[in-house]
């Protein structure tokens, strides 16, 4: 080991998993230590013609012909080695380089190829129980033991708005690799700190690295910690692989090994798509149920809003009787004020009621969208949930903003319910803000507040119908803010990782991609009034 004369440093070439020979003279004159693995035997001065199998040696001698009248030889050439201490034959991958009178020549293993078909095996069972594997943690726990058999590391890391979040590792206990990935689960890395996973979403293609980190020092070395660790564990192989679901990419799973193969990572490749199709199915179940309760849901709402209805009509006709008899009969007026407003709210809650339950009936139209954000603002700014004080609301939107596609009228609407729901979140002392941002497909509509956060638990549940934490509120304000983005072919999101406050983001197409269809009776809505929020 060390440099040769001609100045070929083979220091390097030590770590390195695939065997590695240098011949000169037809023998060998350094190995390093894969090389004696594989082959059984002190292997320095040995001929190299004698550490083929039978047979071999016919072989390289063609191929040496072929390169001294100009063939181009191939990348890698499939050849048999004899192992020195029992002759056991060996299948290898083989390449060769040349550096004056210097051959070197790199051999990898490929008799375990049953690793690869153990894998596919266990992961066809796997699949198999498809029915009762419902999600990518259980895809994953089913398949531990075996990732955890070949001594191999497995990272699932989902994708988010300019980075990542690392939400499963599996590895043995104490490995390095394996301990660094679990140091930063849930944490959010930008994808300027993971190199190799900003190539992946950016060219959506999976990624085989064979000499990580000598080969690519500066990825590996670009997140100081992934390095270090791999460098500890003696980490060469990884594979990368997108996730995508449902054709668009969200996740990522990366596997880590000394001796992963090419015939790993199409394993590899194939789980990771099939944790793809599990998502998307998982999605697609709890859509349906979801659909499934919003009928219900939907059908029960109609019937009670409607028995609730004509009682509310009683009571304020029985009202207005009463104010112009309290002069005279002596009634308290601040009772005829508690009656009023209880049976106000009430009313808001059968009419939330029938707007969530009803089915929608979309009109899309060309619109200017500047007009139709002006009118939210006013009337969210004069809702009568304030009790005719007026609230502010600051809109920021470009000087020029397109011609929409859309339904005005249910735009509309799901603005002041977000408006509503972020001044109520507020009170009469703090901010809120709509602002417009566009790109070549999509208007995005940010509505800000910076009142408290909302934690993490209700967040999960903000859109859920009837999932409220205020003691007058409905919770339908959300739920129907989502079926009219839904509607007009857009989304609504809750912006998580907003310290200031909280923002809700509406997307909404410049054009429809079809004409959407209406809503299912009992699961749709109508244009509901403004104020219904949790």
């Amino acid at each position: 080991m060390g440099v040769f004369a001609d100045g070929l440093d083979l220091g390097v070439f030590d770590a390195l998993p695939d065997a590695l020979l240098v011949v000169r003279a037809e023998r060998v004159v350094w190995a390093n230590e894969a090389a004696s693995r594989l082959l059984g035997g002190p292997l320095v001065g040995a001929a190299l013609v004698d550490l083929l199998a039978p047979g071999e040696r016919h072989r390289l001698a063609l191929l040496e012909e072929q390169r001294r009248v100009g063939w181009d030889l191939p990348a890698t050439c499939r050849i048999r080695f004899a192992r020195v201490s029992d002759r056991v034959e060996i299948p290898t991958d083989l390449r060769f380089g040349q550096r004056g009178d210097t051959l070197i020549v790199s051999a990898r293993d490929v008799t375990d190829v049953t690793r690869a078909e153990g894998l596919m095996g266990t992961l066809a069972q796997t699949f198999a129980r498809g029915t009762a594997l419902l999600d990518a943690e259980e895809l994953l726990d089913a398949t531990e033991a075996t990732f955890l058999a070949l001594g191999w590391i497995v990272a699932f890391t989902e994708l988010v708005p300019g980075g990542s979040i690392t939400t499963r590792v599996v590895s043995a206990e104490g490995d390095p690799v394996g301990d660094y990935g679990r140091s930063i689960i849930g944490v959010t890395m930008p994808l300027a700190k993971t190199p190799i996973l900003a190539e992946v979403v950016r060219t959506g293609r999976p990624i085989f690295l064979d000499n990580l980190p000598t080969l690519l020092p500066g990825a590996a070395r670009a997140a100081t910690a992934l390095g270090a660790s791999m460098e500890r564990a003696q980490i060469i192989r990884s594979a990368w692989c997108p996730v995508l679901t449902n054709g668009r990419l969200t996740h990522l799973l990366a596997v880590t090994g000394r001796d992963l193969t090419e015939h790993d990572f199409v394993a590899v490749q194939l789980f990771a798509a099939q944790i793809g199709a599990a998502i998307h199915m998982q999605a697609l179940r709890s859509e349906l149920v979801h659909k499934e309760r919003l009928a219900a849901v939907g059908e029960m709402a109609a019937v009670m809003a409607h028995e609730v209805r004509n009682p509310l009509g009683t009571i304020f006709n029985a009202l207005a009787a009463l104010r112009k008899k309290r002069a005279d009969a002596g009634a308290a007026p601040e009772l005829l004020d508690i009656i009023h407003e209880e049976a106000e709210r009430l009313r808001r809650l059968v009419t939330d009621l029938l707007d969530f339950s009803r089915p929608s009936a979309v009109e899309l139209e060309r619109v200017a969208l500047a007009p139709v954000l002006e009118q939210a603002v006013e009337a969210a700014c004069l809702d009568p949930t304030f009790g005719g004080e007026r609230r502010n609301v600051a809109l920021s939107m470009p000087d020029e903003l397109p011609v929409v596609e859309t339904d005005p009228l249910l735009l509309r609407r799901a603005l002041v319910n977000l408006l509503v729901n972020a001044l109520q979140n507020v009170g009469g002392e703090g901010n809120v803000s709509l602002s417009v941002a566009l790109d070549e497909d999509d208007v995005y509509i940010r509505i800000h507040n910076d009142g408290p956060t909302i934690a993490p638990e209700v967040a999960a549940r903000v859109f859920e119908p009837f999932f409220t934490t205020r003691a007058s509120g409905t919770g339908l304000g959300l739920a129907v803010v989502r079926r009219i983005a839904t509607d007009l072919g857009g989304a609504v999101r809750l912006e998580r990782e907003d310290p200031s406050g909280t923002t809700f983001s509406l997307r909404l197409p410049t054009r429809p991609a079809s004409p959407p269809a209406s809503s299912s009776a009992g699961g749709g809505m109508g244009i509901p009034r403004a104020g219904g929020s949790p």
